[in-house]
């Protein structure tokens, strides 16, 4: 059975007809006698429903009768008192409607907090959708003419009854039913491909890890994965390769349903030829649409015996095997050690450390292994969009940057479809106010407080920027990560966004509530979304950067490369024959418990660190079926590091923009020595998963992962390299420090300038002084010196201008928790097309750095800047490990200008923009040359005094920054 190990099953428990608790050891045997259900079957059923099952032998009632179908009694009998089975119902005739309806019918009403309990049809057999308890069920079986009693959860009501599609396929949001079921999809996506061969072809890929089904005695019973493909002739092979893709991920997170409920209607519509908003695409666009995780989907049907936490007829956010889905994937740069990276080629057949249990990879992440496996099967994907959904925010859609490393068109091209998107909503509503009593009312129900969005950005109705700009935090092993990455990296080489959604999750494990009037607005908030994307997916785009005929340089080094062929587990010199080989320990240690709080409430799992740990990895999961209470961790001497009170975590309107979902994890980079506890005090069992890596500098991936390390050389400096085919005028050239130290920035003794701007990254020769004096040179014959990352070193050895006055003392290299500008002056040329939202200047997984702290930078001390003339753009933030958790102690300027060669020159300081990889963490495929975001590109940019312009359909659309 695929059952990961990192996720024990809690200790099953009952409870008595009466209510009260039972202990499973008071169960007997011959409770069962006369059952067809055994002692071991009722106590996983119990455990899986959360509900109060009676004992065969006291049971007070069960609901049967001749039109009930198997499957439906089985629901009906195993679910809470107050769960409302979703049943289709067929009549002998219409008066037996007719007195059905008299009694459960309404007519939908898009203004209804849920819909009606029930809906009627009279062709071509006399049927009704109703949501019914256990005791209406009697009821209803009570009444004349009923024929067929079936279970039917989703949105269309007839779905399983014949002729269900007179109507459409999937509802209109304020007719349906529900949220849209996961079988429902599979057969509709089967009629749709019947009934539109040409525009749909549907793959059904296998599968997830999936849940026990407690109704057919299937253990596991894994569900396939669809990916739909729509297109214009979308069976000729060669005419679908050629097009370009746009891919909509649905619902990635099984409890966050918004782009599942956009992502079927929009479907349907462009199968049927309806989507007058995508008018024309599909003879040139494949839009593509994948169901990505369908455990987290089906988990909401009673038959599926749920594992862990406390709702058992809810959607979930993981898979089967109890995993975050959103965290497998194989992404360049930094892998967690806890993670299941599900890479195709090669997968081991045993994940190392688990040769006991004999769990490989194909057990845990065999979804995300189909899906990565399908997907590099596909070219030319222009744009891959994963809809999420979250609680509150001070916008209604974010759309997150993702980590991958986009390169000049691809950092437009994101940006230009989110400025679309925003226009599109704005055109739609004007501002949030149109959806602020719809919004207010579903933060009542939903939430307890009637919050709207407040924020500026469109009106309040959008925003963009990083992960860590909208929610706070940055993660490893994402969707959007892996098909972000370049081709020759096992990517897709595409644009990656990851929309989220108000209103479309919920806390603490509340059951996720269909509210048509709120479903509405998400819909097609997400349908205008994927319109965009897909006429960005249609359109000719480029981005060009205009210098004013300006040259410009940029001091190479080999101090800046990294290689896979210089870590010491390699055997293998990329192209240059082999390469050191050295063996290396390395060894995962892992520590998994249900913590259940004892009689005072309180209790810990612990794990130990030694002298030879690596890292320390803590994920939990259950935080969301707790409300009160709060989880610690302590480190060796007992000082509380971190704290999550659940309280305050429940209570989403205390977090602004966005908050995290659930607990998404901590990680310690070389961890003190000794024990390492959680300690859990909470009104619900939370599970916590504890991992220590214990290696050298260099971990082998190997050794921990299974996985033998992909070869790579990158550097930084690509950057220039790849900006340069986009330069409308000017230069740019790489130059080494011997060319520079002899006077290749100048035309001989001429004193003229070869080069207009030179950018130096690092401090190679910063201690010689005919280097030194070459560019002190260039300054002088009125050259801009842009100074990034270890290159600000330079700066206290110059004696030219404004820099003159700062000293060695007044430069500091520091590290940070995250690369973020801080204090900024968004009237400084160098923040020019930069929006507040937009603070991560660089993300660091692609590059191997966590999210511990350890992202370099060179920052100079503001007093003494200023003093010098200096005028500050921005702060960088200096943090340290202060009794075992990040603080911040100190910042210093991190973008900022000084005037030198008598103001016809300037000095730029940006403190970190294009740091070195890191090479001293798992990172087994390879690693990205630079990783900046729309706001690092731009200060680049800016920095040179570049203006860059960006085309749409041969338009000038946009420029950024101006030509100085």
């Amino acid at each position: 059975m695929a059952r990961s190990p990192d996720h024990a099953r809690p200790t099953d428990r009952t409870a008595r007809a009466d209510g009260a608790r039972v202990d499973p050891d008071e169960v007997r045997d011959a409770d069962f006698a006369d059952s067809p259900v055994d002692r071991r079957r009722f106590l996983a059923l119990s455990a899986a429903t959360g509900a109060a099952l009676a004992l065969p032998g006291s049971a007070t009632a069960a609901v049967d009768g001749e039109p009930l179908t198997d499957e439906y009694a089985f629901v009906v009998n195993h679910t809470p008192d107050e769960y409302e089975a979703p049943t289709v119902v067929e009549f002998a005739d219409r008066d037996a409607l007719a007195a059905f309806a008299d009694e459960y019918a309404a007519d939908p009403d898009p203004d209804l907090s849920r819909a009606p309990k029930a809906v009627t049809r009279e062709s071509p057999t006399p049927a009704a959708h109703a949501h019914l308890t256990a005791d209406e069920v009697v009821d209803v079986l009570e009444m004349d003419g009923v024929e067929l009693m079936d279970f039917s959860p989703g949105a269309n009501p007839w779905w399983t009854l014949d002729d269900p599609y007179a109507d459409g396929v999937f509802p209109p949001v304020e007719e349906a039913r529900d949220f849209v079921s996961y079988r429902e999809t599979a057969r509709a996506l089967d009629h749709l491909e019947e009934t539109y061969p040409d525009r749909v072809r549907v793959h059904a890929l296998d599968g997830s890890p999936g849940w026990p089904n407690r109704y057919t005695g299937a253990d596991p019973d894994p569900q396939e994965i669809y990916v739909v493909d729509v297109a214009t002739d979308v069976r000729d092979e060669a005419s679908f390769a050629a097009k370009e893709k746009v891919v909509f991920s649905l619902s990635i997170h099984g409890d966050e349903r918004a782009g599942v409920e956009a992502g079927c209607r929009l479907l349907e519509d462009l199968a049927r030829g309806e989507a007058d908003d995508f008018a024309g695409l599909l003879d040139d666009v494949a839009v593509v649409f994948v169901f990505t995780n369908p455990d987290g989907w089906v988990s909401r049907e009673p038959q599926y015996e749920i594992t862990y936490g406390e709702t058992r007829t809810n959607f979930r956010r993981g898979n089967a095997s109890g995993v975050d889905t959103n965290r497998q994937y194989p992404t360049m740069g930094w892998v967690d050690p806890a993670f299941w990276p599900a890479e195709p080629e090669d997968t081991p057949e045993v994940r190392p450390g688990y040769e006991e249990e004999g769990l490989g990879y194909a057990d845990v992440v065999p979804d995300a292994l189909a899906i990565v496996d399908h997907f590099r099967g596909y070219e030319n994907v222009e744009y891959l969009c994963d809809y999420h959904g979250m609680y509150v925010a001070d916008h209604v859609v974010f759309n997150l940057e993702t980590n991958a490393p986009f390169d000049h068109d691809g950092t437009h091209d994101l940006d230009e479809v989110n400025v679309r998107i925003g226009e599109g909503m704005r055109e739609e509503w004007g501002d949030v106010d149109a959806l602020a009593d719809d919004l207010a009312r579903s933060g009542e129900e939903m939430y307890g407080f009637p919050f709207v969005p407040d924020g500026d950005s469109y009106g309040g109705l959008f925003d963009w920027g990083t992960i860590y700009d909208s929610l706070a935090y940055q993660v490893t092993g994402a969707f959007l990560g892996w098909a972000g990455q370049p081709e020759a990296f096992g990517g897709l080489g595409a644009v990656t966004v990851a929309p989220e959604i108000v209103r479309a999750n919920h806390f603490p494990e509340a059951v996720i509530e269909w509210k048509p009037y709120v479903e509405r607005h998400l819909v097609r908030a997400y349908r205008i979304s994927m319109r965009e994307f897909a006429r960005m997916t249609a359109a000719e785009t480029n981005a060009t950067v205009a210098t004013g005929g300006r040259d410009t340089a940029y001091v190479t080094t080999d101090a800046l490369t990294r290689s896979s062929a210089d870590l010491p587990y390699t055997d293998e010199r990329p192209g240059e024959g082999d390469g050191p080989g050295r063996d290396r320990a390395a060894e995962v240690r892992r520590r998994h418990d249900v913590v259940q709080p004892g009689p005072d409430g309180r209790a810990s799992v612990d794990v130990a660190a030694t002298d030879a740990s690596h890292s320390l990895s803590i994920h939990l999961a259950g935080v969301a079926g707790a409300t009160d209470g709060v989880v610690r961790v302590r480190n060796p001497d007992g000082t509380v590091v971190h704290e999550v009170d659940l309280a305050e975590r429940a209570a989403p309107e205390t977090d602004a923009p966005g908050r995290p979902h659930d607990f998404e994890g901590w990680f310690v980079r070389r961890p003190a020595a000794g024990r390492w506890e959680v300690e859990v005090e909470a009104d619900a069992e939370i599970e916590a998963d504890l991992t220590v890596l214990d290696a050298d500098e260099y971990p082998d991936p190997e050794a921990v992962l299974g996985y033998e390390q992909r070869e790579y050389t990158v550097d930084p400096m690509q950057f220039f390299a790849d900006l340069e085919p986009h330069l409308e005028d000017g230069e740019i050239d790489g130059l080494r420090v011997h060319d520079v130290r002899i006077g290749r920035l100048l035309r001989g003794n001429s004193g003229e300038r070869r080069y207009d701007k030179l950018v130096v990254s690092h401090d190679e020769g910063v201690d010689d002084p005919a280097y030194v004096a070459a560019i002190e040179a260039f300054v002088e014959a009125g050259g801009d010196l842009v100074l990034t990352d270890a290159g600000v070193n330079l700066l206290a050895e110059l004696d030219v201008g404004e820099a003159a006055a700062i000293g060695t003392d007044d430069v500091d290299e520091i590290e940070m928790w995250f690369a973020n500008l801080d204090d900024r002056d968004f009237e400084h040329p160098l923040l020019a097309g930069v929006r507040p939202r937009q603070r991560e200047i660089w993300k660091g997984s692609q590059l191997g750095y966590t999210t511990w702290v350890d992202q370099p930078a060179t920052v100079v001390d503001r007093d003494a800047f200023e003093a010098a003339g200096g005028s500050v753009a921005g702060t960088l933030t200096e943090w340290d490990v202060v009794d075992g958790w990040p603080a911040p102690v100190g910042t210093g300027v991190g973008a900022g200008t000084l005037a030198a060669a008598d103001g016809d020159a300037e000095v730029v300081v940006l403190g970190s923009v294009l740091p070195p990889a890191q090479q001293t963490v798992l990172h087994p495929f390879g690693m990205a040359d630079y990783a900046v975001s729309f706001m690092g590109h731009t200060l680049v940019c800016n920095a040179l005094g570049f203006e860059q312009r960006r085309y749409v359909d041969g338009d000038l659309v946009r420029t950024y920054g101006e030509i100085r």
